[in-house]
């Protein structure tokens, strides 16, 4: 079950991080494509403190008044820099108008995933974002907050033969992706299976971000692209037929933002959440990024990567 391609808005402006893979796409017969399709830059959803919620901010974010974030860019829909240089995506919105709600200045600290957990566990950042699957791995070392729901999808070519119905079809594959990802260690689990069905294991390439990974595929240094629902239908969105959706992998499943484990933060931000999934805000920040199928009603803490 996947969730559907993100839709084409109106206003169209250059994605400066969807297209570092740019030049791969002209490779393929797309220099003449006009810019990307992108939800309206200048739609915003700016909110007014709430003092119910400011209450329950710990000590030390009430004398700050700072929400300090990591962001892993490089994956758009979620997280990227626009062409005007400023980090923007559904995550960012959903951050900033949660920061304005609380009373906070919201301090976006771009960083590479695999760096993500890391920081969190030494207290660098209050929370951190970037397509973040939400799993019971992840949940044993940080606290985490789902935002969305979505699963795994497989772009490549569009004249690929290549369909991915299991993990199966992936033996042998060159396959491209992002560091310190889920996806990264699936492909390394499955390297038995694949020996013992005398075949090779799956060829993994791990990237800093999305846009490198599907980049590597467009360029043709990998078969296929693998990552989050929501990235890679919005890049086969944007490829303009060149590129297809192959398969997925993983039932739906939470995409949150990550805490500290124990953090004071998090009653603070599940309820700020809450209070834009019941103001309306929350809609309208997933529908203009296309993301109306992956909506939730409730924002669960920790809640085991389970859909509910």
């Amino acid at each position: 079950m996947s969730i559907p391609r993100m839709r084409r808005a109106a206003t169209r402006f250059a994605l400066v991080t969807l297209f570092v893979m740019g030049a791969a796409l002209a490779a393929i017969g797309c220099n003449s494509t006009p810019a990307a399709a992108a939800p309206d830059a200048a739609a915003t959803f700016d909110e007014t403190v709430q003092p119910a919620l400011v209450k329950l901010l710990p000590p030390s974010a009430a004398a700050s008044k700072t929400l300090t974030v990591a962001v892993a860019l490089g994956s758009p829909p979620d997280d990227f820099r626009n062409d005007k240089g400023e980090v923007a995506g559904w995550e960012i919105d959903i951050l900033r108008a949660v920061s304005q709600s609380l009373g906070l200045t919201l301090d976006v600290r771009p960083t590479t995933f695999d760096s993500l957990i890391p920081g969190l566990q030494a207290k660098r950042f209050d929370a951190a974002v970037g397509q973040m699957g939400v799993t019971e791995v992840r949940e044993k070392v940080v606290d985490m907050l789902g935002t969305l729901l979505g699963n795994e999808l497989f772009a490549a070519l569009a004249d690929t033969n290549i369909t991915v119905k299991t993990l199966d079809d992936l033996c042998g594959v060159t396959v491209a992706t992002t560091r310190g990802s889920r996806e990264v260690e699936f492909a390394k689990s499955h390297d038995a299976q694949c020996k013992a069905l005398g075949k090779p294991p799956i060829d993994i390439l791990a990237f800093n971000d999305g846009a490198s990974a599907a980049d590597s595929m467009i360029s043709k240094r990998s078969q296929l692209f693998w990552v989050g629902s929501t990235a890679v239908s919005y890049f086969v969105t944007q490829s303009h037929g060149k590129t297809k959706v192959v398969g997925s992998y993983t039932d739906l499943a939470y995409i949150g933002i990550a805490m500290p484990k124990g953090s004071d933060m998090a009653p603070a931000l599940q309820a700020a959440v809450q209070h834009l999934i019941d103001d309306g805000t929350y809609q309208k920040i997933v529908t203009k990024w296309g993301l109306e199928a992956g909506a939730i009603k409730q924002a669960p803490l920790n809640p085991t990567g389970i859909a509910r």
